[in-house]
């Protein structure tokens, strides 16, 4: 039987992602995240630290370029330090104030826009956010990418790249597809362990060729996999993008839908890196209500 591979968000591969079986737990991932944001705008002390585990893990800023993860905050890991760096924080004057300007969630993953005005600050500071939530609780914070002057200008670009793989995705379309690469992109995929965060290279592409190999293979039999993206947005170079994934055909898998959350960084309309966030199976009935509540 021929080999057949799908799209992590039109670009990664669907066998590296165990799909899970749905997106359910104790309470909204995404609400619990907007009471995290309410909290620290009240500067309400215990009511942000009743939304956060135990032994919670929030990541600063990454220091390479081509990572998603940077290192384990150790001044706020566990409860007791958590609250000592809050309660400081929230008893200096003029605090900052904290806003989601646009959220993607997907099972267990919130991945937000923050911008944060700080009256000490000339300008307001503007990062991409990814929470874990489980069982109402936060698990895991990371600070995956910040805007700057120099990655600003490809914001918009980084959005229209990732439509740009979606239509070549769904016309099969095997060379404009490959073209929106970089010649040495980066492809990862999602750790065994939930508390990593796509930080594993991808076995089956790992260079120019294999990338090339691989794609040229999927669209060989015609449009296989058709992706709806249902909502994209930018934080500088970096870009998240949320799809539904039906695929079509006589394989194993045809007739399966997804729904997948991915990051790529995305410079000059070219892949750098891809990052498969979190890929969930949807059953028919849900996929026809969703929809209505799906962004153009």
């Amino acid at each position: 039987m021929q080999r057949r591979f799908t799209l992590v968000l039109s670009l990664a591969l669907m066998g590296l992602i165990p799909a899970e079986a749905g997106a359910g737990s104790a309470a909204d991932p995404a609400a619990v995240v907007a009471a995290d944001f309410d909290a620290l705008n009240r500067n309400d002390l215990e009511a942000f630290l009743a939304l956060y585990a135990p032994q919670a893990q929030i990541f600063g800023l990454p220091a390479d370029p081509h990572a998603l993860v940077g290192r384990r905050l150790e001044q706020m890991y566990g409860a007791e330090r958590l609250r000592a760096h809050f309660a400081k924080a929230m008893a200096q004057p003029d605090t900052p104030h904290i806003e989601q300007t646009r959220t993607v969630a997907l099972g267990e993953l919130v991945v937000s826009r923050v911008h944060i005005a700080d009256p000490k600050r000339a300008e307001p500071q503007v990062l991409m956010v990814v929470y874990r939530v489980r069982d109402g609780l936060i698990e895991d914070l990371w600070h995956v990418g910040k805007e700057t002057a120099d990655n600003r200008p490809q914001a918009a670009g980084a959005v229209a790249t990732a439509r740009a793989l979606v239509e070549a995705n769904n016309r099969a379309d095997a060379e404009r597809f490959l073209a929106l690469f970089a010649a040495d992109a980066r492809h990862f995929r999602r750790a065994e362990d939930p508390h990593q965060l796509a930080d594993l290279p991808s076995r089956a592409v790992v260079d120019e060729a294999s990338r090339a190999k691989t794609y040229r293979a999927l669209y060989a039999d015609g449009p296989s996999v058709q992706v709806d993206l249902l909502d994209a947005f930018a934080v500088g170079d970096l870009v998240v993008t949320h799809e539904r994934i039906r695929t079509r055909g006589t394989s194993a898998a045809a007739g399966e839908t997804y729904e997948m959350l991915a990051i790529l960084r995305v410079r000059d309309g070219r892949v750098l890196d891809l990052w498969p966030l979190q890929k969930i199976a949807r059953p028919a009935d849900a996929v026809v209500s969703a929809a209505a509540g799906a962004r153009p």
